[in-house]
């Protein structure tokens, strides 16, 4: 049987995602995703904010193949509220979010 805080930690993604995420398209699909973009550098809690570098985050499951070509240093196209980014790259210890079943995407504008 399934751990019971694993069901409760991807109904929490889920939530979050309907809720203050954005529907964003790369290679064609479309995905709900965590977009941090901050108008400032800022601090909150342990985690540093960079306003020169946005990032987001994306189930694991979802666009397959991406994390692959993000990892290939492939061109990766990222469009989320209306702006193309760049996927730079996976980050992450072992390039998978602290969580286990999202990928946390560092972005550029392109």
């Amino acid at each position: 049987m399934d751990n019971v805080f694993d069901s409760f930690k991807a109904q929490t993604f889920d939530v979050i995602a309907t809720t203050m995420g954005y529907d964003a398209q790369c290679r064609g699909i479309t995905a709900r995703v965590l977009f941090n973009h901050p108008s400032e550098n800022e601090k909150l809690s342990e985690h540093n904010y960079d306003y020169d570098r946005p990032t987001l985050e994306f189930k694991v499951n979802d666009w397959k193949g991406i994390r692959e070509a993000i990892e290939r240093k492939e061109d990766v196209l990222i469009t989320v509220r209306g702006k193309e980014y760049y996927a730079m790259k996976i980050i992450g210890d072992d390039r998978i979010a602290q969580d286990g079943d999202t990928y946390k995407v560092l972005l550029e504008e392109a």
